[in-house]
């Protein structure tokens, strides 16, 4: 079983391969989040998007050169797949509130490396539910004390973010085209 924490563009994350069914759970289990709320994935790279999603090249170049920190909601059939997927009793519980998947791209080359290794990766905000995000490694170690000092998450790597406050902006494409609906928008930029 595998939860790590990464610092992302925005804030810091728990992550899990989108293989270990048990991580996923432990993430809900930590954050006390409710399992009506989906969790993000993670790729590589927009050569990922442009081959296992629906959008179109127009829209992935829109992505490409969308200035703030984002997440895209579209349709992957390689991970509705899997999140679908069940034999026995492994299955994810909650695979109903994923129609559609809420998608980031790797920002950097510690992301990059991780998801190489293991593949896309389930990754929401390293805080308790309805709790401000965490920017600051002291913050980090002390809401997450009793995990890091059990070795129930690994700290992939580390640093104090600089941008409090900032969130990714959430949003879809309007069929084909590059107009987006927003879901969520950065508030420092409305």
């Amino acid at each position: 079983m595998s939860v790590y924490i990464i610092p992302t563009d925005t804030c810091y994350w728990l992550a899990c391969p989108i293989s270990e069914h048990e991580s996923y759970d432990k993430i809900y289990k930590m954050k006390k989040r409710d399992y009506t709320k989906p969790l993000a994935i993670m790729v590589e790279d927009f050569k990922w998007l442009s081959q296992n999603t629906d959008l179109t090249p127009e829209q992935i170049q829109f992505l490409k050169d969308y200035e703030n920190p984002f997440t895209i909601l579209t349709e992957s059939m390689p991970l509705s797949h899997w999140i679908q997927f069940e034999v026995e009793d492994v299955c994810f519980r909650n695979r109903e509130v994923y129609p559609k998947i809420a998608i980031r791209i790797a920002n950097n080359t510690e992301q990059a490396k991780l998801i190489k290794r293991v593949g896309p990766i389930f990754l929401t905000s390293a805080n308790i539910s309805d709790k401000p995000e965490i920017y600051k490694w002291s913050e980090l170690k002390t809401e997450f004390a009793y995990y890091l000092a059990n070795s129930k998450i690994e700290l992939l790597w580390w640093y104090d973010l600089t941008y409090n406050n900032h969130t990714s902006d959430i949003f879809e494409f309007e069929w084909t085209t590059t107009e987006i609906k927003y879901l969520r928008k950065n508030k420092e930029e409305s």
